[in-house]
Formats: structure tokens, sequence, C-alpha cells
């Protein structure tokens, strides 16, 4: 028996109207699933600044806590706490410990550093840290230093009207070569 032939195989070539519709098609398909994606990384990028703004939050409670200063730069504080994450991944964790640790003995500010060194030797370093950071201005030592501000830091401000911050001069270039006017009164 033979088999009736059968013709060869059209190549499938669709009508204008047929590809017009696939393609709407998909085209909707691909928005809808990038709509999905990007509705589930906009959920993820939330809870991460939940978290964020939580640790902040956190961090600024200490470092109200410790400087005894209530109006701290944003701005700076959110510098130091990234330097504290940079130096241990651990900080945002520490800094939750170390104010519940307030709370709950409520120790004075000026002398936690002591009952740290003595019962909680995890959390003693975190205070200084914070402290030299506010005031100096620098996060973390030696080579992994890095200066987060500058005239802003703590130690300026209470000496600024008496003590010119290094490398600020108070006149224009080379006011320093003429002699000073005495006055004769």
């Amino acid at each position: 028996m033979t088999s009736p032939q059968q013709p060869p195989s059209q190549p499938f070539a669709p009508s204008r109207r047929q590809f017009l519709i696939g393609t709407t098609v998909l085209a909707t398909l691909s928005v809808a699933g990038l709509g999905a994606i990007a509705s589930i990384g906009a959920a993820h990028a939330q809870a991460a600044a939940a978290n964020a703004d939580a640790d902040f939050a956190a961090f600024i409670k200490l470092s109200q806590y410790l400087t005894g200063k209530t109006s701290l730069d944003v701005e700076i504080g959110r510098a130091i706490l990234a330097g504290l994450k940079v130096d241990d991944a651990n900080a945002s964790a520490i800094i939750a410990q170390l104010n519940d640790f307030v709370v709950r003995t409520n120790t004075p500010a000026n002398g936690l550093q002591t009952v740290l060194d003595a019962s909680q030797p995890a959390l003693a370093k975190l205070p200084k840290k914070v402290m030299t950071a506010w005031y100096l201005g620098v996060v973390g030592s030696g080579k992994n230093a890095r200066t987060v501000a500058y005239e802003q830091a703590l130690m300026y401000p209470p000496i600024a009207d008496v003590i010119v911050m290094p490398s600020y001069a108070r006149g224009v270039p080379g006011y320093w070569a003429k002699p000073p006017v005495l006055s004769h009164s």
C-alpha cells in the first residue's frame, strides 16, 4: 500500500491579524509579569527601608542618651551608623541590646561605660565608638578610619568662639603677616 503523498509542509506564515494579536497578547503578559515582579521588589524595598528606619531610630536614641544632645545631625548620624555597620555586621543588634540594657538597668550615661566594662563586655566597645564618631567626626580606627564630619563634629561648637578649627583661617590669606594695629586709648 502506498500512502497518499502529502504536500510539502509550508513554513508558518501568520497573517497580519494573527501577528498583531499574538504580539499584543505577548506584550500584555510581559507587562503583567513585570508588574508582579516590580510589586514583589517594592515590597522587599519597603521592608528593607522599614528595617533601616528602625535601626536608625534606635541608633539616634542611643546617641542622644550617650551625648546628652537632643538635636543631632541626621546626615551625620546616618553616616556614623553606616560606618559602624561596615566595621561590625552586628552593629544594629548590639545597638538594640544596648538600648534594652539601658532601659532595663536605668544606668545613667556617665556611669554606663564602667557598668558595661564590668558586666557586659560584648556591649562595652560600642559606646566608645559612638562617642568618638560624634565628637571627633571619625568612624573606625587605623586604616579603616573614615571621616564623617569635620566642622559639625560635636567637639567644635563649644569652643568655636575662642579657638579656630585647624585648617580654617580667621582672615584673608596672609593676614598673619601684618603686625596687629594697637590702639592707644
